[in-house]
């Protein structure tokens, strides 16, 4: 019996040892140098929504330098376009127990899918050619089937082919596809929002602001963020304008840019911050000051300023139709110290634009309660301090969260050494919680090159030498020659929000079974299923009841 047993596990090791094709769910890690074959295989099955994509991973394991091609087909018709490289990035130290990176306070954090240093198959650039060479000990493509090459029948076997001079490696992808209509952006109730710099996109692509190649550039991230399920964007600040003792708006320029985003689906448009806390970042001053003339609000009379500004805001808004989709931010993570002048500014703005809504990213509860529409705490901030926001929302008001290097260990975060269900999981834990969206600061927040490091000291001055963003943090999306690239991560977040909008629609049929199947995969921000598996179980459950 023992000889049997070592027998079959010897032909097992050979025979994965000699296996040079698998197809791996997406929200798997796959790697560059070595991988774990345990539940892969030559065949994959996938459950979706109408409208949704069918994507699934295949991992090659070639000679460095063999050239190949792949192909794809659905009844012998062979696919066109559906093919992307995998590209690997870095991950030069891991998240920390509770912030930033490891470093910072000198802990281990068990809770990463490897360790430090090592590189990770993350960023996704789609093929122009079917021909190619392995350049690393493991290749990795993204498969992609759109909706339109899906319509029919419920159930579709994609062949992969695989061919290098002298063999064919083939596997199955299995797609079946539910008679449930997933929204469209626009009409979707879940926020998104990752904050996009403009500057960071001109310095990659070489272009001259609100020059007609710069709008091109535009579109072409405006739609990877709409098809990311990001609906909501910041206007730049420098279309607030401050000269010559006048405050104006250029209008003109803020029109065609927020068309840009409208004629994607985006529903939500973020004004700047008035207010700041002076040129130091002075967290111990009581007093705002506005951001464009920085007089400070009472003692240099600014809430004059505020009252010129928020008068040509109101007349902008409601000369385009935009008041139910215009969101306006007061000052960044108000504070107990300036909670006062925090609301004091908000109470005038509402005496100007009745109808506006107030968002931000809050620090302070107690002190600024009453005075924002839609608050923005970070998830341990809002998951220690439930009962205060669920206190809120009975007063009408909506709740976000947001994520940045904070926080780290087991909490939901988009670091690239944490499990991609963390990714998908926003969207579970807004229906969890009934929150209603997500932020984060990093769309292309880049410090580096984002192909060569991932993370980056911390670029405050005061930042000590052991202060690091975490691997990914500054950015979820990936500069190209010809437009932004998507990523796993962002691809991952993307099935969350899509997650998010299905369960809603349960919600309104069946909330026993909406909470049921919330409850079998995700418990709180930190206690939640990671076997990928039962996700998928779990998503064709809320497909079936749909």
């Amino acid at each position: 019996m023992k000889s049997l047993i070592l027998l079959i596990t010897f032909l097992f090791l050979s025979n994965t040892a000699f296996a040079q094709l698998w197809l791996v769910d997406p929200l798997e890690p796959i790697y560059p140098d070595k991988n774990e074959f345990k539940g892969y295989s030559t065949k994959w099955r996938i459950d979706i929504p109408q409208h949704s994509i069918a994507e699934a991973h295949v991992l090659l394991k070639l000679p460095i330098g063999e050239s190949f091609t792949v192909s794809a087909s659905i009844s012998g018709n062979n696919l066109k376009n559906v093919w992307s490289r995998l590209i690997d990035v870095p991950v030069e130290q891991n998240t920390g127990i509770d912030s930033r990176t490891e470093q910072f306070i000198d802990k281990i954090n068990p809770y990463v899918i490897r360790r430090a240093p090592f590189r990770v198959f993350e960023v996704i650039k789609p093929l122009k050619s079917e021909n190619l060479t392995a350049t690393t000990n493991y290749t990795a493509l993204r498969l992609v089937i759109p909706p339109e090459e899906l319509k029919g029948k419920k159930s579709h076997n994609i062949e992969v082919v695989v061919k290098t001079s002298s063999l064919e490696y083939k596997g199955t992808f299995v797609v079946k596809v539910y008679p449930v209509k997933l929204p469209n952006l626009s009409d979707s109730n879940f926020f998104y929002t990752n904050w996009f710099n403009l500057t960071k996109m001109e310095n990659q692509h070489n272009i001259k602001r609100w020059s007609n190649n710069w709008f091109i550039m535009l579109n072409k991230y405006a739609k990877l963020m709409a098809h990311g399920r990001q609906n909501s964007i910041t206007l730049p600040n420098e279309l607030f304008k401050y000269e010559n003792g006048e405050l104006y708006l250029e209008k003109d320029k803020m029109l065609r840019f927020i068309n840009v985003f409208r004629q994607n689906g985006f529903k939500y448009f973020e004004s700047p911050h008035l207010m700041n806390r002076g040129k130091n970042d002075d967290w111990g001053d009581p007093e705002l000051k506005v951001a464009l003339t920085k007089k400070r609000y009472y003692k240099e009379d600014g809430k004059k300023d505020i009252a010129v500004l928020m008068t040509q805001i109101y007349n902008f808004v409601k000369a385009n139709n935009l008041e139910n989709n215009w969101l306006q931010h007061i000052s960044d993570e108000p504070t107990a110290v300036n909670a006062k002048c925090y609301k004091d500014i908000a109470k005038q703005v509402k005496s100007i634009f009745p109808e506006i809504k107030i968002m931000e990213a809050t620090n302070d509860r107690d002190g600024i309660a009453g005075a924002v529409d839609i608050w923005c705490p970070l998830i341990n901030d809002f998951q220690e301090n439930e009962s205060f926001f669920k206190e809120r929302e009975k007063h009408g008001e909506k709740v976000l969260v947001y994520t940045c290097l904070i926080p780290g260990g087991k909490w939901l975060n988009r670091t690239l050494d944490m499990e991609k269900l963390r990714q998908v999981y926003f969207g579970w834990g807004a229906a969890y919680y009934n929150t209603n969206g997500y932020l984060h600061w990093g769309l292309n927040q880049y410090y580096s090159n984002p192909f060569e490091q991932s993370v980056v000291k911390h670029p405050s001055p005061q930042a000590t030498d052991n202060n690091f963003l975490p691997a990914g943090d500054t950015h979820i999306v990936y500069p190209d020659k010809d437009g932004p690239l998507s990523s796993i991560r962002f691809e991952a977040h993307r099935l969350g929000c899509e997650d998010y909008d299905l369960l809603q629609m349960l919600k309104q049929r069946d909330v026993k079974k909406y909470n049921k199947l919330i409850h079998n995969i995700f418990r709180s921000y930190t206690d939640y299923n990671l076997l990928v598996k039962d996700y998928r179980k779990t998503k064709k459950r809320l497909l079936k009841s749909l």
